[in-house]
């Protein structure tokens, strides 16, 4: 059955399958047609050799004085196979896959489209995973009675969750969206995109798109603390000391994190400036809170941050969302404390040297 190679060699080049997978998805379909021909308790063999070029199809036929039915064969022709048959016996004969007529044709139809089906699903698989973690964009497609998003893709569908939407988002089916990738499945009807557009991921990656320096790597990223759809906090650091990380990220006039910021739906954004000190970083991640003060427990990894009591509902944020924030972005938890609540508290020889000087010229 060479022709069944020069078939198959043409397949598989034209669609780039590997030929081993198109042979053995022709026996597949050869055994199908086998069956729904001679019945379920076909015994059937099939020898393939991609590099010999060997596809021969045998099956066992019950010996009988006159074949009668296809699963049969006569006691003349199986003695031309074994001298030794008699009635009975079970004979493997080889038999050419166009004699199954077209049962066969229709199962290596069926089978080759499949094939067809299975090798773009899992293209399609190879290309959408390298996008687990970056932003992608699609088209809506439909609004769930959920309110879960379908998103179209080239080749793939897309799914956000109710639970990955900002409060703010606005979906109108035909409409691009930008979006996340957390996940990606190779499920049976298809490739599905598992998206997100409240992962903190998706605020990092919305900053390597606007922010060139950020690309490039010149300025880090390192750290993103976010409430969805209410406040975000961003720590970022250069090694240049030529660079000003905030106002890389920031942009003239704000050009910048204001693309960003209307992405999110004016969810509001806190650059801050990343340091190695622990008493640094938190005092700048306390932003827009000034902080006077703070003490730290590394082994518990706690921090007790005094703040003026004017500026303490600010340290703690709307529904405490500022301090939620700086515990996430800085891996300590946080104790906010009014400094009148200090024990001992007394106003600083600081503050004293100041009203003091307050009124001379300059100060």
């Amino acid at each position: 059955m060479n022709e069944v190679f020069d078939i198959a060699k043409q397949v598989s080049k034209e669609h780039d399958i590997p030929l081993e997978r198109f042979v053995e998805s022709l026996s597949d379909a050869i055994k199908v047609a086998i069956i729904r021909k001679y019945g379920e308790d076909t015994q059937i063999r099939i020898d393939t050799d991609v590099d010999k070029e060997i596809f021969s199809v045998f099956i066992k036929k019950k010996v009988v004085k006159n074949a009668a039915r296809g699963n049969e064969i006569s006691l003349a022709d199986a003695k031309k196979i074994n001298r030794k048959a008699k009635v009975g016996d079970l004979i493997e004969e080889e038999i050419d896959a166009k004699s199954l007529g077209r049962i066969a044709v229709t199962s290596i139809k069926n089978v080759i489209s499949k094939l067809f089906r299975d090798v773009e699903k899992h293209s399609a698989y190879e290309e959408y995973k390298n996008y687990i973690g970056k932003i992608i964009v699609g088209e809506v497609w439909s609004i769930g009675s959920y309110n879960d998003v379908v998103v179209d893709f080239k080749n793939a569908i897309g799914i956000l969750p109710k639970k990955e939407q900002g409060i703010n988002d606005k979906y109108i089916v035909g409409e691009s969206v930008r979006a996340y990738v957390l996940d990606v499945l190779e499920e049976a009807k298809g490739v599905k995109l598992i998206l997100s557009r409240t992962h903190p991921g998706f605020v990092k990656e919305l900053f390597k798109k606007e922010v060139p320096e950020v690309k490039d790597g010149s300025v880090e990223i390192k750290a993103v603390a976010r409430e969805p759809s209410r406040r975000t906090k961003v720590a970022v650091y250069s090694k240049d000391s030529r660079i000003d990380p905030i106002g890389t990220c920031v942009g003239s006039k704000g050009v910048r994190i204001s693309v960003i910021v209307k992405e999110l739906g004016d969810e509001k954004i806190d650059v801050i400036k990343w340091s190695a000190n622990p008493s640094i970083y938190i005092r700048n991640a306390m932003s827009p809170a000034k902080v006077l003060s703070i003490d730290i427990d590394e082994d518990l990894k706690r921090a007790k941050v005094y703040v003026d009591d004017e500026e303490y509902s600010m340290a703690i944020g709307k529904s405490g969302v500022n301090a939620k924030l700086v515990a996430k972005l800085t891996g300590y938890n946080i104790d906010i404390v009014r400094i009148s609540d200090k024990e001992g508290f007394e106003v600083s020889a600081e503050n004293d040297v100041l009203s003091e000087h307050e009124d001379l010229e300059g100060v």
